[in-house]
């Protein structure tokens, strides 16, 4: 036998049997755990005669391969002579629905079930039930059927012949694709500095499972790194897939830069570049009711034939491709790059589709599977974006809106709502209390209210089953059925790493679940892969991270050094100057003057940076009042694509003339951007990037405390020196670039932060007093332009 396949009988149900049409407004609000203790309930009804969850696995020879289809029927009963395989299922429909409208994918796992007994007994014949239980009425309904072993050897091998096809096609791909990894070689003439290194460390964490954590500053070729040892493993048998996970498109591009060069080297791999759905939405709104879009509308009728042709003639999966299939095909962009994934050899896609409870691939994280690559690039990010993704907040005002909406429409919907909004005025009132009394602005539990739970659960049935027969104009609705099925969603996972945050907002009145420690949900999807490359320019502390990425003592870390000519940038410490809060008034003379002073030593394109906007326009003011020369242009809150655009189209190469642009410390200009040569000559950080203090920094604070780590420098340091580092690593991108960093604060000479350094920022010059800085830019522009 040449091959040997594994698959689950419900997969191969759910695959080959797929039909009709994506539907947003069908989504079931019935909970796993909810379907397990329904089954459960039903299993225990039964007498001895009844195996649950009874083990299936049918290994056979087919056309060259080996096939193993397994899974587990829900029960075999033995019944006065008969064996019958029970497959139950939990319902919000009419269970005596069923009768006139067989659910077929149903039927035909519970007879594929029904076949691999037989082979496995020696039977002729045997009995198919399928048990629908109704959650809300606890109705059952179990439809009964016998069939002949030959019947369901038909069924059951038309499924196997179709997938046949589908494995071909794949195993070809595989085969094609080995060889050509084999004789792939480094896709540059020469490595950089510590590039061999740092590639041969990611080979080796994948080959013995484990992670590895690197720190590679800019310049060391980290996508290319990451991605070539990776691929070279796949083709050894290592890995089945990469997930290439970034924070920001631009990294994305990178990535699909690389693997563009590499298949142009002959690599000929299969690689999807995943945008969000409203990114490839060719609708105005991502709305997927088929009486809406004619995409969404019978997809499911039309994918499998469409893959098939697809996979014979494209390999590469970009956006522009994955646009123009859409269209040639009639299928939805997001739904279909979602099942070219399940083809691919690398998915390079945002961090949420790996670890966000809402949007996480399932199709590949629900499996037992878990021979996949991670690869983290910016992984700096990745503790505050999973902090994000694991906290939900529901408002008091959006109850009220849904409620006048459903006015008169709904009784029962109106019924539930009416108790959440009672619900609500209670605790407005004990917000008004704790605040007369002056004890705070906001109430903190470690418990999660099972009261307010069980509400939403309750609100959640009764708008499915509106849904059922009123799916339009009823956005409003949708947008909350989602918000507290999110909200839900992350309640089940609720333990000592969350908070239930109650806090009032004007008229508003905010309940919050809040992720305080996502190590945990990290640590869990981290799982799925044999192996996880966590890699950025600014992965300090390194111990922080290990803390927060759940490292072990066996895994793997690499430091490089920059591979840039330390002697083409001067970094300087202005220690004289207080930055802090209560301090920022008084040293605003101080700071402008430290900025015109560097700014002033060499004509070009300056960035500074600010902790906050507040402190940005502070500066500013004072600046465009007494340097009336300078030319500053300000970041503006909330700037869309085309003013980001406008912000840095201002930096022109070959500018002689002085350009300063202000910006805010974590925003798009302070990470992800290249502008290299003399675009940029200096970038100037004024702060050390702490944090604004506040409720949800605090709680974080006590909670590491707790955990016997330094609170306040995981929940404030830590987070502001990250935004620090990347914002100072604007600077110098290319082995040409020159220029200058200068960071003010009288922090940067404490130990704390000096521990944090990265070995790049050393050598460095302290301006103890301001007429230095002039002194030391000046000195270093005249060294510059006499080399």
């Amino acid at each position: 036998m040449e091959r040997e396949i594994k698959i689950s009988v419900r997969n191969l149900v759910e695959f080959i049997m797929r039909n009709g049409s994506i539907d947003n407004t069908k989504s079931s609000s019935i909970k796993p755990i909810e379907g397990t203790l329904a089954h459960q309930m039903i299993q225990n009804s039964y007498d001895e005669n009844y195996d649950a969850e009874y083990q299936l696995k049918y290994e056979f020879e087919y056309k060259g391969i080996s096939i193993k289809v397994e899974g587990r029927a829900d029960g075999i009963l033995k019944e006065d002579g008969k064996i019958i395989v029970d497959e139950i299922k939990s319902t919000l429909k009419d269970v005596n629905d069923y009768n006139k409208n067989i659910n077929q994918l149903h039927l035909a796992q519970a007879k594929c079930y029904a076949y691999i007994y037989c082979m496995l007994n020696n039977l002729g014949s045997i009995y198919v039930q399928l048990t629908y239980y109704n959650l809300e009425t606890k109705e059952i309904n179990k439809i009964r059927t016998h069939y002949e072993v030959k019947e369901l050897e038909k069924d059951f091998f038309n499924l196997i012949n179709e997938y046949k096809l589908w494995i071909d096609i794949e195993q070809n791909h595989i085969s094609k694709r080995d060889e050509n990894i084999e004789n792939l070689k480094f896709p540059f003439e020469n490595y950089r500095k510590g590039q061999r290194e740092f590639a041969v460390y990611v080979y080796k964490s994948i080959v013995d499972n484990k992670k590895c954590f690197a720190q590679a500053p800019t310049g060391t070729g980290k996508t290319i790194s990451t991605l070539f040892p990776s691929i070279k493993a796949m083709g050894k048998g290592y890995a089945s897939k990469i997930f290439y996970l970034t924070a920001k498109n631009i990294t994305k591009d990178v990535c699909e830069n690389s693997l563009k060069l590499m298949n142009e080297k002959g690599l000929d791999i299969k690689y999807i570049i995943i945008s969000s759905k409203d990114t490839v939405c060719k609708k105005d709104e991502a709305n997927c009711n088929p009486e809406y879009c004619e995409y969404a509308n019978g997809y499911f009728d039309r994918i499998n034939n469409a893959l098939k042709e697809i996979l014979k003639y494209e390999n590469t999966y970009s956006y522009e491709v994955i646009q123009c299939l859409s269209e040639k095909y009639k299928l939805c962009p997001f739904e279909l790059s979602l099942d070219l994934a399940l083809f691919s050899d690398i998915i390079v896609c945002d961090y949420n589709y790996v670890f966000d409870p809402k949007v996480y691939l399932k199709r590949f994280f629900d499996t037992k599977k878990n021979d996949y690559v991670f690869l983290i690039d910016e992984a700096h990010n990745l503790v505050d974006r999973t902090r994000d993704m694991y906290s939900k907040s529901l408002g008091k005002f959006q109850f009220e809106e849904i409620s006048k909406i459903m006015k008169g429409k709904n009784r029962s919907i109106n019924y539930s709502i009416n108790k959440i909004k009672s619900y609500f005025k209670e605790i407005d009132e004990e917000l008004i209390i704790y605040k007369d009394m002056k004890l705070s602005n906001h109430i903190e539990s470690k418990e999660l209210d099972i009261e307010f739970i069980n509400l939403l659960k309750a609100l959640t049935q009764k708008i499915d089953e509106y849904l059922e027969d009123n799916s339009e104009e009823n956005e409003k609705l949708i947008e909350l059925y989602f918000d507290v099925h999110s909200f839900l969603g992350i309640a089940e996972l609720y333990d000592d790493n969350f908070v239930t945050i109650y806090e009032k907002n004007g008229k508003e009145v905010l309940i919050r679940i809040y992720c305080i420690d996502p190590s945990g949900v990290i640590e869990q999807r981290m799982k799925s892969a044999k192996s996880t490359i966590i890699f950025s320019a600014t992965l300090l502390p390194i111990n922080y991270f290990k803390s927060m990425y759940s490292g072990e003592e066996k895994d793997y870390f690499i430091s490089l050094n920059s591979p840039f000519d330390v002697n083409k940038r001067e970094l300087i410490f202005a220690n004289n100057i207080n930055t802090t809060y209560n301090r920022r008034y008084e040293t605003c003379k101080d700071v402008s003057k430290s900025i015109k002073d560097c700014v002033k030593s060499n004509g070009g394109n300056y960035m500074v940076f600010f902790p906050s906007y507040s402190y940005m326009e502070l500066v500013y003011d004072y600046m465009i009042k007494n340097y009336t020369d300078l030319n500053i242009e300000i970041q503006e809150k909330d700037m869309n694509e085309t003013k980001k655009e406008s912000f840095l189209k201002n930096f022109q190469e070959g500018n002689t003339c002085t350009h300063i642009g202000f910006c805010v410390l974590g925003s798009h200009f302070s990470e992800g951007i290249d502008l290299t040569n003399d675009k940029l000559i200096g970038v100037i950080v004024v702060g050390v990037g702490m944090p604004q203090i506040g409720v949800d920094r605090n709680i974080i604070k006590k909670h590491f405390d707790k955990k016997g780590y330094d609170g306040f420098d995981y929940a404030y340091t830590y987070p502001g020196m990250i935004k620090v580092l990347q914002a100072a690593g604007r600077c110098i991108r290319t082995d040409s670039d020159k220029g200058v960093i200068m960071l003010i604060d009288n922090r940067y000479s404490k130990e704390k932060y000096k521990k944090i350094f990265p070995r790049e920022w050393y050598p460095n010059k302290v301006a103890r007093k301001t007429e230095d800085i002039s002194i030391i830019c000046k000195n270093f522009w005249k060294n510059m332009k006499e080399k």
